[in-house]
């Protein structure tokens, strides 16, 4: 952080300890206090210093400093103190406790006697209808709880995200973990070896979301992000998955560093498509008043406008966009911002919008970035949008040390919708596999399919979907080759064995029924005997049966048995 961006800081910290009253000063200072507590924020969420006298400035820098300083070394020493006491693995596995404890209280049920999103919705409704006290008060004692122990490990479990190593993935580019991000963590699991999922509950309590049914909405959440909780119970070595609170909320609101860098974001992608020169984000809101025609139709043309919901190939009007745009935040946001997000001019709307699309991708490059991680995205707008911010920084976004240009291709490709079946493989299995290092195998398999397409572009990234599609299709053909071969190995010995049991079980008969054969035959052996023989014949061929059927068990297991297994017939 340069010493511009430490001074925003500053001033911001000392902004808000006034605001919260938290901020106390000699009586003969009274006046300055009371100045800044005045001041007023810019669009990027700064302090304006222009409207501080100097000795109101330097008074909050000190101050400000001071408390950065204070803060850190007690979050330093508690997180000592803390970090000696509990493993990490620990620390998940009590987090995701306490996620199920949550759910439990909103619902009245354990997440696995849910069927989808719709029976959420009818467990809560039910209980608020029927005693909405008994809910608050078991909702709010598990919130307590959970509170309670993001204060005590949210910034040791951010720290241990940073020590990780290996192929690790960190998810991003939205702001709820629902069913299409589960379909990716799920997917890339067979690939990488460490996602960092950002915390998507921690958000509801570190800050105000604005949302409408709040506590429905976090029973959702709190719904797929327990679909992955065998990952975090099985306490594997390397951790297939790790949740971490990335302090977005806060960062977006009380960081200096990153609402400016947020502002730099939006300023790149958005200035080239304003006629003339804009520097600042209150330069971009008016143009985007003023020139509201012109703007709504530049943005919709760049493709940096899609609404939520959207397809980022699909060419509409920006009112189309603005009206799609609302409808699908009503029953999400909260009333009164929802009113008045209509009364807002059309270009500030779309603007908002696009703002609001852009922020998630500044802290996944942010998380990135300190994390040591590739970005990960599900869905084809999210990677829309980073291609766009790609093109607008004019950089390498990924850590080349993590992960290979072709590695990168091909986890992009796993993630298109041609891929969607390989999520259908259960997480309990997902477990076994990763804990006996399959998916590093695949990986390996997949990146030999891929190989001679060593270096693409996103104009062409279509033939890297066509060879993982192949290269699936040839790993399943593999696994029906080993099924037919156990098959194989085994059905010359158990025709053998049946043809001998099958003469054995004669001559058993013969000799019983038929008493004066057996001197022609030259055998005097007791019925006893025989059918003593015939049953070790017999019981040859029942573990050459069993044999094959525990090859064929164990192969059924393997990542080509459970590929074969889900994969479209």
């Amino acid at each position: 952080m340069n010493a511009v961006d430490s001074n925003a800081q500053r001033l911001l910290i000392a902004w808000y300890a006034a605001q919260d009253g938290k901020l106390h000063v000699p009586p003969h200072m009274a006046e300055h206090l009371e100045e800044l507590r005045a001041a007023e924020l810019t669009a990027s969420g700064l302090v304006n210093e222009g409207s501080l006298s100097e000795t109101t400035r330097l008074l909050a820098l000190s101050a400000g400093g001071a408390m950065i300083l204070g803060n850190q070394q007690r979050r330093e020493a508690e997180d000592a103190a803390r970090g000696g006491q509990i493993s990490i693995p620990e620390v998940q596995a009590q987090l995701f406790a306490h996620f199920a404890a949550l759910f439990e209280a909103l619902t009245g049920t354990q997440v696995q006697a849910v069927r989808d999103e719709d029976e959420i919705r009818a467990r809560m409704l039910r209980r608020a209808q029927q005693d909405y006290d008994a809910l608050m008060r078991t909702a709010n004692s598990a919130i307590d709880a959970i509170v309670n122990f993001y204060n005590n490990y949210a910034t040791l479990m951010f720290g241990y995200a940073k020590s990780l190593g290996g192929m690790r993935l960190v998810l991003g580019g939205q702001r709820q973990f629902g069913p299409s991000a589960l379909g990716g963590v799920r997917l890339s699991a067979l690939y990488a070896d460490t996602q960092l999922i950002p915390d998507p509950i921690y958000p509801f309590f570190s800050g105000d979301l604005r949302l409408s049914a709040l506590h429905l909405q976090l029973a959702i959440s709190l719904y797929h992000l327990l679909q992955i909780r065998p990952l975090i119970d099985a306490r594997l070595p390397v951790a297939p998955v790790f949740v971490f609170p990335s302090f977005e909320q806060e960062l977006s609101e009380r960081d200096a560093h990153t609402a400016q860098g947020q502002a730099d974001l939006a300023l790149r992608l958005l200035a080239p498509i304003c006629d003339g020169s804009i520097a600042s984000l209150e330069e971009l809101f008016d143009y985007a008043q003023r020139q509201e025609d012109a703007f709504g139709l530049a943005l919709m043309r760049s493709g940096l406008f899609v609404p939520p919901g959207g397809d980022p190939a699909e060419k509409i009007l920006p009112n189309e966009a603005a009206a799609r745009y609302l409808g699908e935040l009503r029953g999400r946001r909260e009333a009164a911002m929802i009113e008045r997000m209509e009364q807002l001019p059309l270009g500030v709307l779309l603007l908002q919008g696009t703002l609001e699309r852009i922020t998630p991708y500044y802290h996944l490059l942010d998380n990135a970035g300190e994390l040591g991680a590739q970005p990960l995205l599900t869905q084809a707008v999210h990677w829309h949008y980073f291609e766009k911010i790609s093109e607008a920084n004019a950089k390498v976004l990924r850590a080349r040390s993590v992960i290979s240009d072709r590695a990168a291709q091909t986890l992009r490709s796993i993630q298109d919708t041609s891929l969607t079946w390989l999520t259908e493989i259960p997480v309990s299995t997902l477990v076994s596999l990763i804990a006996d290092d399959q998916h590093r195998w695949l990986r390996h398999e997949l990146d030999g399919f891929t190989a001679r397409l060593a270096t693409l572009d996103s104009s062409n990234a279509s033939e890297m979907v066509k060879e993982i599609n192949f290269g699936l299709s040839s790993l399943v053909q593999r696994q029906q080759k080993l099924m037919r071969d156990i098959e194989k190995k085994y059905a010359p010995q158990r025709a053998t064995l049946l043809l001998k049991g099958a003469a054995g079980a004669g001559l058993a008969a013969t000799a019983a029924f038929l008493p004066s054969l057996s001197p022609f035959l030259g055998l005097a052996v007791p019925a006893s005997a025989a059918a003593g023989a015939v049953g070790g014949i017999m019981l040859g061929y029942g573990q050459a049966k069993l044999g094959a059927a525990v090859e064929k068990r164990q192969a059924a297991r393997s990542i080509l048995g459970v590929l074969a297994a889900v994969r479209p017939k």
